[in-house]
Parts: C-alpha cells; structure tokens; sequence
C-alpha cells in the first residue's frame, strides 16, 4: 500500500484527491514500465496503492486510457523540459543545441525508452496514444523549425517551410536516433556522461556544418 492514499471512508477533500490522482500515475507509469502493458493489470495497480479498482475506473475507464494518460504526463514532461531556456538565447542556433541536448537527455531517461518500446511493440492498438504524442510534441517541432528558419533566413514561402521540416527531422535524428535505438535494444549507448558529451557534440559539429552549407546553398529553387 503507498503511504498517504487510504481513505477511513467518505468523500475525499479536494487536495486527498488530488493526491490520490498523482499516486495513481506513478504507480502505472512505474508498473506500465517496469512489467510492459500486456502484464500489469488494473487490479494490481490497485492493490499496489491500496484502493479499490472501481477508484481508478472511476478516473481512467480502461487500461489502455490510464496508460494513455501516462503518455500524456510523460509529454507533459517533455514540453516542460524543452520550454525552458531557449527563448533566452540570442542565436538561434544555441538555442537548437540546447533544445537538442535536453531532447536527448530525455530520450534516455528508463521511463521514456519503455513508454517508446511499448508504443512500438503494439503500434496498431495504441495508435491512437501515439498521435496523441505526435500532437503533445508538435510545438516543440515548430519551435525547432522556426529557430532553423531564423537561422538560414530563407523567404517565408511553403516550400521553404516544407524543407526546413524535413531538414528538422533529419537533424533531429542526427542526434538522437542512434542513442534511442541502442536503448530500445537493451544496451547502454554511453557509459558515462563524458561519453554521451563527446558524441553530442561530434554529432553537432555534423550538425552544424550541414546547415552552414544549406545556408551557402540557399533555399530550393
């Protein structure tokens, strides 16, 4: 039983259920990542934070909706991280390094590798959380794109936009997806901080002289 839910009977006050909301998406996302979706049952969330079933079906109707709200709160996460600081950078580009080296810091934390390999492992029944966390994430896309679009100082034009996105994406990869792919794999990518350092900051240098020669370039004709 997780200290501080059990209830002596009645209506909670406002703040017990408040607390009580929080103790029931750290305990799933705890359970969900820890024993995968396809094991961890409601009745056993319940038992481990000693309520009764019926007080999470009154709040999450199915497994699959808890579970979608653990993505949520997981993007909720997200966003916080990524939101803070780049607006107090006056070069764009520093404020993409540090988006970036946020993003893969996140990557790599145990909950968001497991939320990523249940999304995948069953990506037709959760199709629709999946959205939901392509839509959760989509500003920090935008913002990415439009600090990129600051930087090559591109016309403002659909085509232009439309590079730029694509050019985001791969960048974007660039960084992170060999790292999320060894986690996915069961494996370690770096085994301290100064490794993850070092191949952060190769991978920026790659990073940073494709977009000097998009900039030479200049955008599509």
């Amino acid at each position: 039983m997780v200290e501080g839910v059990a209830h002596s009977g009645g209506r909670p006050s406002h703040e017990a259920a408040e607390e009580l909301d929080r103790t029931v998406i750290d305990v799933a996302t705890t359970e969900f990542m820890s024993r995968g979706y396809a094991a961890t049952s409601v009745e056993h969330i319940a038992k481990v934070i000693g309520c009764s079933k019926a007080t999470i079906y009154r709040r999450y109707p199915s497994k699959k909706e808890l579970f979608r709200a653990v993505v949520h709160v997981r993007c909720q996460g997200m966003v916080a991280i990524l939101q803070d600081g780049p607006e107090t950078m006056p070069d764009p580009m520093d404020a993409i390094k540090d988006m970036l080296r946020r993003f893969l810091d996140f990557l790599l934390v145990p909950e968001t590798v497991e939320t990523y390999r249940i999304l995948i492992m069953d990506c037709q029944q959760f199709a629709s959380i999946t959205a939901d966390l392509d839509a959760a994430i989509e500003p920090l896309h935008q913002r990415m794109n439009m600090l990129l679009g600051k930087v090559l100082g591109w016309p403002d034009t659909p085509r232009n936009r439309a590079e730029i996105s694509l050019m985001e994406m791969s960048l974007r990869g660039l960084v992170t997806g060999w790292p999320l792919h060894q986690m996915l794999s069961g494996h370690t990518p770096f085994a301290n901080e100064d490794e993850k350092h070092r191949f952060f900051e190769a991978s920026w240098n790659v990073l940073e002289s494709a977009v000097r020669q998009r900039i030479a370039s200049g955008p599509p004709a």
